[in-house]
């Protein structure tokens, strides 16, 4: 039985075999190739229940079956890529994803990002079929995705300068979560995810629970006056979430508006994340300590902060004087002699 749904152009089937009801878009709105492709799934489920062949399953079905099992930190990121891949795997079976599909994916998304987006794009394809082959038996085997090769890049930091331009191109929504990002450094994930249940305003304090923290530990955040701010101007606006958009809580700031306004503000190679490397640069260029910087942005490892050393010299230049060289001449010596001083 082809019907449609509202709000959607396509059509979906529905059939019920042995008293097993499959239900799917058949993502296209011409009935006469729905009308094929409903036909399709139907003889392919009668040759698995009548005859016992094994089941196939589509692109769509593992993406569920992924977000149901995923533990990760980021799993809105992944969201993004599944909603872009949907214009090529939607109703593809996993079976017929091969390099010939996987090479017109990586050409169509190096036409609107970098050789790096590509990469995470491909990375989350990768991730699925992986687990749909050795976790769930779904798949004899996993086709070959070529990977790009990154270079080490400079970390990407904003001038004050820049970071202002930048500011004056945001939307309001945008440009709100973007200073408070500036003035904690905390991820994106922790950002748009942020609830009011997690700031203490009369104290100055918010906190990452630790199923919400990369290193799975609770990160306390003093909130300076810069983000104080931010937050007050939220107030009222959604009774769960602090960051919101016409009434519905953000996902994703990483969006169109955001690549318009870098590139309204001529800021070139610079990306959500580089506001926190940019939180954290200033931070070492006003004097904070490695050490507190550490604790300030909840790194797990002291060599993740040690990327910013750099940025403060002169943190180590009292150190340097401990030890100096004094040059005196030897009366009736061809050489000066040297000698050590220290403190």
């Amino acid at each position: 039985m082809l019907f449609k749904r509202k709000k959607s152009d396509n059509w979906y089937f529905k059939f019920t075999l042995r008293g097993k009801t499959l239900y799917r878009s058949t993502g296209t709105c011409n009935k006469a190739q729905a009308q094929e492709i409903a036909d399709k799934a139907k003889a392919e489920a009668y040759n698995v229940v009548k005859l016992g062949q094994k089941p196939r399953y589509t692109w769509q079905q593992a993406v569920i079956r992924w977000l149901t099992e995923s533990e990760k930190k980021s799993i809105e990121t992944d969201k993004y890529h599944f909603k872009w891949l949907r214009q090529f795997l939607d109703n593809v079976y996993l079976d017929d994803i091969g390099p010939e599909l996987i090479e017109k994916i990586i050409t169509a998304k190096l036409k609107v990002a970098g050789k790096t987006r590509v990469n995470r794009t491909t990375e989350v394809i990768r991730s699925v079929l992986n687990k749909a082959q050795k976790e769930w038996g779904w798949i004899e085997k996993v086709p070959y995705i070529r990977r790009f090769k990154e270079k080490n890049q400079r970390l990407r930091w904003l001038t004050h300068y820049e970071a202002t331009r930048l500011l004056a191109e945001l939307p309001e929504h945008t440009k709100a979560m973007a200073i408070f990002t500036l003035a904690t450094g905390l991820r994106e994930s922790n950002v748009t995810g942020l609830e009011w249940s997690q700031i203490n305003l009369p104290s100055k304090i918010a906190w990452i629970h630790a199923d919400q923290s990369k290193t799975g530990k609770t990160i306390r955040i003093p909130l300076n006056d810069n983000a104080i701010k931010v937050l007050a101007e939220q107030l009222g606006n959604h009774p769960v979430r602090v960051f919101t958009f016409r009434g519905k809580p953000v996902t994703k700031v990483g969006t169109k508006w955001w690549r318009m306004a870098l590139e309204r503000a001529g800021i070139d190679n610079f990306t959500w994340h580089g506001l926190r490397h940019t939180w954290a640069s200033w931070h070492v260029q006003s004097g904070t300590p490695l050490n507190a910087l550490q604790e300030l942005g909840g790194w797990s490892s002291y060599d993740m902060v040690l990327r910013y050393a750099h940025l403060a010299p002169d943190h180590l230049s009292e150190f340097a004087s401990n030890i100096n060289l004094e040059i005196v001449a030897k009366s009736g010596a061809p050489d000066n002699v040297v000698k050590l001083k220290t403190r």
